[in-house]
């Protein structure tokens, strides 16, 4: 089905206009509904009665704490200076600054290893066998409970560029690979004003608790929907908003300027970003409402994608036994339409359950799609912003594995439907089938199955065993993909 130009601008307001209402109307709508409730109490005095305990209340009688010896041993961090990371025992002498702040310097180093040996066998992508590996390291200088410094590096890839060895594929990328150097993925600080300046406030009355974090950072907003990008940015963010009856809300400002990637996940360098996200906790469901304008020239040859415009509002609750979340995303292209920027609607629903006496999820997800969709910002290794619906629509974010169906939601009705077993605290059994459906004549469709195997083998490492098969629209025949992956936290 195909939406005329028209009816997208007249959807997208429409979206605009749920995300504006969100903001103004859901403090209102919080205090009407408990002035009603306030009034209809006052006029039936008689009807009050006591609450009755739920039987899955937890106790009011508190239990003994659990001897280390039960517990286990600490799986610590790589290197670890000043207090230990969740360790028990005597913390050391802190700092007090001229500012009255209360630091505890503590260095911890960590990181993850992943090796994998994978191969992809269909024509809707180029056939490879590779083996590929990344090595992600970041040091946390913990200074207090709300004031870090944290820096990332990734000797062995950039982007998405790894190191590898393709042992079949095209002809110009057979053999060796090397991505290795002084990759700076992370480079930010975060702080709160009350605590670095806490005599500004010795009472606690003022709303002072406004954090900041400047630098190079990993942002995701509207679960990697609108936004999933390491950017140079700076974020502002207000907590702990008391408004009536609702546990909490929150509102973020954000500017980025360097290293943004656009919907089509290519860097583009004379972007800059702002966005406005909101996230309200109400009684029984919590809503995030947000608006991000994108700023650049408009010269495609130049990797220069225009202006755009991206909203998105989502609702995650619970329903009897059902864990639910419903999404509706816009974006419009302001300038030149493109693959980075254009006009579209994604409206995403996701569902799962638990069955009793069996650990294991049963999940279904899915999404309607009209037109050209695009993210504010996604990495180069994002993939499209589909990617949450399931095994067969996300990449493994390592080497050339991509995304089995297609991921961008353009023009596009697709779902995934899976289950997750869950054998102990080692191993995990996933089984998953789904497929997308092309509603825009580009031949993106396709159906499919997956599965994943993961199962620890010691404190440090994991195993991770995937594969699919998977019939897409522009392909003559059924394909693969098969993996086996290490994973070492340290």
């Amino acid at each position: 089905m195909i939406v005329s130009k028209r009816s997208l601008k007249m959807i997208q307001a429409g979206v605009l206009a749920l995300v504006a209402g969100a903001w103004v109307s859901g403090p209102l709508l919080a205090q009407d509904s408990k002035q009603a409730m306030a009034q209809n109490m006052a006029q039936n005095p008689a009807q009050e009665k006591p609450a009755k305990k739920s039987k899955a209340a937890l106790s009011d009688q508190p239990k003994p704490m659990l001897p280390e010896s039960a517990i286990g041993p600490r799986n610590g961090p790589l290197i670890e200076w000043g207090d230990p990371f969740l360790g028990t025992g005597r913390l050391h002498d802190p700092l007090v600054l001229p500012t009255g702040a209360v630091w505890s310097p503590s260095l911890w180093i960590f990181g993850s290893y992943r090796a994998a040996l994978q191969t992809v066998d269909h024509e809707a992508r180029e056939s490879h066998v590779e083996a590929v590996h990344r090595l992600d390291l970041t040091a946390n200088l913990q200074l207090s409970g709300t004031e870090r410094i944290v820096l990332g590096v990734t000797p062995l890839h950039d982007g998405g560029d790894f190191s590898r060895y393709v042992f079949e594929g095209a002809a110009d990328q057979e053999g060796g690979h090397s991505a290795t150097g002084a990759h700076v993925s992370t480079f930010f600080a975060e702080f709160e004003i009350a605590e670095l300046f806490p005599g500004i406030d010795r009472k606690d009355q003022y709303p002072l608790d406004i954090g900041f974090a400047l630098g190079r950072q990993k942002i995701e907003f509207q679960d990697t929907f609108l936004v999933n990008d390491t950017m140079d940015s700076i974020g502002i963010v207000k907590n702990n908003l008391l408004l009536s009856g609702m546990s909490n809300a929150r509102i973020t400002f954000l500017y980025a300027w360097d290293e943004i990637h656009r919907g089509n996940n290519v860097e583009d360098d004379h972007a800059k970003l702002y966005g406005l996200f909101t996230s309200y906790d109400l009684a029984d469901t919590s809503i995030d409402a947000d608006v991000i304008y994108v700023d650049s020239s408009d010269d495609i040859a130049a990797k220069h994608y225009g202006d755009s415009i991206h909203m998105g509002i989502s609702a995650a609750q619970r329903i009897g036994l059902w864990n639910t979340e419903l999404r509706l995303l816009a974006s419009q292209g302001l300038d030149t339409d493109n693959a980075a920027a254009n006009d579209g609607v994604v409206l995403y629903l996701e569902t799962s359950t638990s069955f009793p006496g069996a650990p294991h999820i049963f999940y279904a997800n899915g999404f309607v799609g009209e037109g050209q969709f695009t993210s504010a910002s996604r990495a180069s290794t994002a993939g499209g912003p589909m990617g949450r619906t399931g095994l067969l629509f996300s990449s493994a974010n390592l080497g050339a594995y991509g995304a089995p169906l297609n991921n961008r939601g353009q023009d596009a009705i697709g779902t995934a439907i899976g289950y997750q077993m869950f054998f102990g605290l080692k191993k995990r059994l996933t089984f998953e089938i789904g497929g997308v459906a092309d509603t825009g004549n580009n031949k993106t469709g396709g159906f499919g199955f997956a599965t994943r195997y993961s199962r620890k083998l010691s404190r440090h490492f994991i195993l991770n065993l995937g594969g699919y098969v998977v019939e897409n629209e522009n392909s003559s025949g059924t394909g693969y993909g098969l993996r086996s992956e290490l994973e070492v936290k340290f």
